[in-house]
């Protein structure tokens, strides 16, 4: 096998390879756009395993160090608030998209309110202030909203990321599928040039 047939081989399994990945992200992203709120919940309920995994880590990690070591350790201390928040979390699993999304709601109010004295202030001197105004209202309402109906906004964004994530995979299958091919067009063309 020469240099040409190495690199023709190396490209298509990395093509294959990407395509395999995309159908991945295809289900993954077809699952968050139609059960958006099932996949926050099963998200929340793997971070919640993650913690508690970590908190069994550092809990073992206190029993493993020497008595003496153990006098200024924090590992049991962590380990307890770790396996404890992801034990709470796996229990509520609505309340951690809930509360990213109420917190996202807040930061947005916030910096909404303050585009709008900004725009207030410079009336006088920008003829702009009346866009500036418009946009700092219209953030600031979707800030609220996201506020007061917190897994409904969770549950939308979730919705609009499968989508891209469906669209986005779509097209890199559509993409690999087609350089494949190409790639082996060329592998015959070769092929057939050499016989001759």
């Amino acid at each position: 096998m020469n240099l040409s047939e190495i690199f023709v081989s190396k490209a298509k399994k990395s093509e294959r390879s990407l395509i395999v990945s995309s159908v991945l992200t295809l289900v993954i992203g077809i699952m968050l756009a139609i059960y958006p709120d099932d996949s926050l919940s099963l998200l929340t309920k793997i971070i919640a395993i993650g913690l508690m995994l970590i908190g069994i880590y550092e809990i073992i990690t206190f029993f493993k160090i020497a008595k003496m070591e153990r006098i200024g350790s924090a590992s049991f201390a962590l380990g307890v608030v770790f396996f404890a928040g992801g034990l709470y979390l796996f229990i509520n699993d609505a309340i951690l998209p809930k509360f990213i999304t109420t917190f996202i709601g807040i930061l947005v109010c916030i910096k909404s309110v303050y585009k709008i004295q900004i725009a207030l202030s410079i009336k006088d001197y920008s003829k702009n202030w009346k866009y500036a105004l418009v946009s700092g209202i219209i953030v600031l309402s979707l800030g609220i909203v996201m506020i007061f109906h917190p897994n409904d906004t969770a549950n939308t964004i979730v919705r609009i990321l499968g989508i891209l994530l469906t669209l986005s995979s779509i097209y890199e299958i559509v993409e690999s599928i087609t350089i494949v091919k190409k790639i082996d067009k060329v592998t015959d063309a070769v092929f057939i040039e050499k016989k001759k």
